[in-house]
């Protein structure tokens, strides 16, 4: 099935409402002016009994009446042939009959026998011989006179066709005006969606640049906010992909170059010795190169993971990042110890909260000395947080921004390393809205990670 297109349900739909709404109006004018109508022949019926009793009154014949019959046509005889034509319409839709002490006195030609009774007084509706006429009845008790007029219905309904007959030519050209003049606004309208399509259609693969709202209406500013946004999204995402390779090709590039001379060397070793010694060299860089990939690896996910928000227990989630992470420091003895609020919880993302304190911990863990200290801390402190402290090195004031670089490393440091720990802590920190910073713990020893984690959020945002 074709797909209608949006200019055409507009004008289909606004089309529709304003056909009924003109037609609605000219229905309620049309039945106003008919019972304009109606009410201005029933007075002419009133008044038309009224004349025929003061005519009657005025001629003194009163009491003396004889039968008699009228030819209302034969009236107009004499006038004007204009005015004779419109008081001959007249004649021919009017009747009277005039009735006293119970006796047809008189009457016109067109009016029905003294065999049909007089109608009840006032106003009546009968069909006779298939024609519908309108009764008038009046009666004056002192002469006992009862006076009835007759007016044949064919003539309002007559008028009733010619009224909408005239109103039909002007209703279909305002119509067809409307409708025309809907048309060319809706595609003037529409005229800027259809220049921001144009544009994008005709943009380069590599053009993520935002659409131009200077111009755009009211109604399509929230669209061109979100294809905005949405091209944004896709720029960052083009770039941290292009960030990666750029990154993997970096940080690779020296592993694999070791290992293929450590495996020339092993290949090459005169003795037995020699040869353990390189392989062990060998499998210290397949370490160091399998940590660099699944570090590179974390790193670009962290970018493109879903995270939604879920009420979390940060005592609970910092107990289950120990409880994962504690066979990593090897041969070290190193202490762990987990404080502070068993009830604290913040809205985030547990998955990848739980990547972020991993991060932090490994990294603790690499640069905390043999029978050193890692403790963390839940507390909340304005804002719920997770503190880590460890017992190493340390890092200098003012260095604490760079570390967060990818592949920055301090001078003259010995553990080894790639670099990207810290920055992938601060890429899943972005991404959490949660604050992190680096600083020197109260016991003026080691390095303090504080994980502020953001208020206000509810789980729906």
């Amino acid at each position: 099935m074709k797909r209608l297109s949006l200019r055409r349900r507009l004008f289909l739909l606004i089309a529709a409402v304003t056909i009924a709404a003109v037609f609605s109006v000219q229905v309620i004018v049309i039945r106003s002016a008919e019972k304009e109508i109606s009410e201005e022949y029933n007075a002419k019926l009133i008044t038309d009994a009224e004349i025929l009793w003061s005519r009657i009154r005025e001629s003194g014949i009163v009491g003396n009446m004889e039968a008699s019959e009228v030819d209302l046509q034969s009236l107009v005889a004499e006038l004007p042939p204009e005015d004779r034509a419109k008081s001959l319409d007249y004649a021919n839709t009017r009747a009277f009959r005039v009735w006293m002490n119970g006796r047809l006195v008189n009457r016109s030609v067109n009016a029905p026998p003294e065999t049909t009774p007089p109608a009840s007084l006032g106003f009546s509706d009968v069909i006779e011989d298939g024609v519908p006429w309108r009764i008038y009845t009046l009666q004056n008790p002192t002469h006992e006179l009862t006076f009835e007029v007759r007016e044949n219905l064919t003539g309002r309904d007559r008028l009733r066709r010619e009224m909408l007959l005239g109103v039909a030519g002007p209703l279909i050209g305002l119509l067809t005006v409307l409708l025309a003049a809907l048309f060319l606004s809706i595609d003037i309208g529409l005229a800027e969606m259809t220049r921001a399509v144009d544009e994008i259609d005709q943009r380069s693969e590599d053009d993520l640049s935002p659409l131009d709202m200077s111009h755009a209406p009211a109604e399509l500013v929230p669209v061109f906010g979100a294809l905005n946004r949405l091209l944004e999204k896709l720029r960052r995402a083009i770039a941290q992909e292009r960030d990666f390779l750029d990154n993997a090709a970096h940080e690779l590039r020296t592993p694999l170059t070791v290992l293929r001379l450590q495996t020339q060397l092993a290949r090459r070793a005169p003795s037995d010795d020699e040869r353990r010694e390189a392989i062990a060299a060998l499998e210290t860089g397949i370490a160091r190169a399998s940590a660099v990939v699944e570090q590179l690896l974390m790193l670009a996910r962290s970018g493109t993971q879903d995270a939604p928000l879920e009420q979390v227990n940060l005592y609970d989630l910092a107990q289950t990042s120990i409880a994962v992470n504690s066979a990593l420091p090897v041969g070290k003895n190193i202490s762990l110890a987990l404080e502070g609020d068993a009830n604290l919880t913040a809205a985030t993302n547990g998955k990848l909260a739980a990547i972020l304190i991993g991060v932090l911990l490994d990294n603790a863990f690499k640069y905390t000395p043999p029978t050193g200290t890692v403790t963390v801390r839940v507390v909340k402190e304005g804002r719920p947080a997770i503190m880590i402290d460890d017992t190493g090195p340390g890092i200098p004031a003012d260095k604490r921004e760079k570390v967060f670089d990818r592949f920055y490393r301090l001078a003259g440091a010995i553990t080894p390393g790639s670099g990207l720990g810290l920055a992938i802590a601060k890429q899943i920190a972005e991404r959490l809205k949660i604050t992190i910073s680096l600083a020197q713990p109260p016991s003026g020893r080691g390095l303090r990670v504080s994980l502020l984690f953001p208020l206000g959020l509810s789980v729906q945002d």
